[in-house]
């Protein structure tokens, strides 16, 4: 009975919130804390706002329609042409998500367990093994998840109180607002982190299953979306804020996830250093369950039949496999990895949040005010994409 009680609190958004913890975030809010303090730690809190909103779009739409985003967005397609088109950046979607999520695995075990990292690659794929334990049932999914992420809240926790950076800081550097050219990267970064394109995929097909016509679940699905969000929310921040006070505090550039692991050691502890490793495996394993869910359910509509989810995962696997080795092996640092696999993620955003806003909007779903949010929120996304591409810093 405790078990069923514990799970009455999982949800979608449960599911949902923890690509919002995946190793993507690891990597910008690592760098950005790093090399900038926390001058960019105000897109954090924007991006997070703007996440919770378009989640809540995503599930409503799922909710009061009874499909998914894409399902719905295909079935307005005519044109086979048209199709195959709009299901270009979903597939890059997927296949972008996973990479962070497999390199975070992949130095999860590196870190933790000494693993020669290409070796731990190729130990990456037992996210498959434990997706095909966990998934016999939703509720045990989600239970899971939900046990990751409060293992990754604890480990910052942890580390947050060991570096121990000042408050008032904090505060400060959430609320001033300056983005110069030389941070435009990071903050695409942190944003193609922070709303991450296959959560507001996913959120439509979990709402659609499970609240399909229950219009009285849209109040639990804003609760829920609101405080899980929120929770991802202060983790990324305190990504950032760690940083800041581990590493820039002290004029240490991180270069690498491993130097930033092997740098926390002698600052503050194998404690520090080991919630550090801990969290990254976590948020590898526990996003991973939720990309390979997502990228199911995309395939499925794209193909118009099912298929099973290990396949999925491994057919993604091997693809980012051998990029990621050859990376790996000729030097790229995992960091950067992290960092570009997260602006890609910012610049396929507005093939998800633009077909999101107009089908909520043609469809009356919601208020004319949170449409206008909407809308906002779009525009947003578009200018710092803009930004980045006309500062030729994709090439840096």
């Amino acid at each position: 009975m405790r078990l069923l009680r514990l799970l009455r609190l999982f949800g979608p958004a449960t599911i949902v919130s923890v690509a919002y913890m995946d190793p993507g975030n690891f990597g910008s809010n690592i760098a950005s804390g790093s090399l900038h303090g926390l001058d960019l730690l105000w897109v954090v809190w924007m991006a997070s706002a703007v996440a919770m909103l378009l989640q809540y779009l995503s599930g409503k739409l799922g909710i009061v329609a009874g499909r998914s985003l894409v399902d719905l967005t295909l079935s307005r397609l005519s044109s086979r042409y048209a199709r195959v088109a709009y299901s270009i950046p979903l597939i890059a979607v997927i296949i972008a998500t996973d990479m962070a999520e497999f390199l975070g695995i992949a130095l999860g075990l590196h870190l933790l367990f000494a693993i020669p990292l290409h070796v731990a690659a190729g130990l990456a794929v037992i996210d498959v093994f434990i997706l095909l334990l966990a998934s016999e049932k939703r509720g045990r999914l989600e239970l899971l998840i939900g046990l990751l992420v409060v293992i990754i809240g604890l480990s910052y926790v942890v580390q947050l109180y060991i570096i121990a950076p000042e408050p008032s800081v904090v505060l400060e550097k959430s609320v001033s607002i300056t983005l110069d050219e030389g941070k435009v990267f990071l903050a695409a970064s942190i944003l193609g982190a922070t709303v991450m394109p296959h959560a507001l995929i996913l959120h439509g097909y979990l709402t659609a299953e499970r609240w399909n016509g229950m219009r009285e679940k849209v109040k639990r699905h804003t609760r829920e979306t609101i405080v899980y969000l929120a929770v991802a929310a202060m983790i990324n921040a305190s990504l950032q804020i760690a940083a800041y006070g581990a590493f820039y505090t002290k004029d240490i550039e991180v270069v690498d996830m491993t130097e930033a692991y092997n740098t926390l050691i002698p600052l503050y502890g194998s404690l520090a250093a080991h919630a550090f490793g801990i969290a990254l495996l976590a948020s590898g394993i526990s996003s991973s369950l939720v990309s390979v869910v997502t990228g199911q359910k995309v395939f499925e509509s794209i193909r118009g039949k099912g298929i099973t989810q290990w396949k999925v995962r491994l057919v993604v696997r091997m693809i980012n496999m051998v990029p990621l080795l050859i990376a790996l092996s000729i030097g790229i640092k995992t960091i950067d990895i992290l960092v570009y696999s997260q602006v890609v993620l910012s610049l396929l955003l507005p093939f998800v949040v633009i077909p999101l806003v107009v089908l909520v909007s043609r469809m009356g779903i919601v208020t004319y005010y949170t449409r206008l949010a909407g809308v906002i929120a779009v525009i947003l996304i578009i200018i710092i994409n803009i930004m980045l591409i006309a500062s030729g810093q994709m090439v840096h």
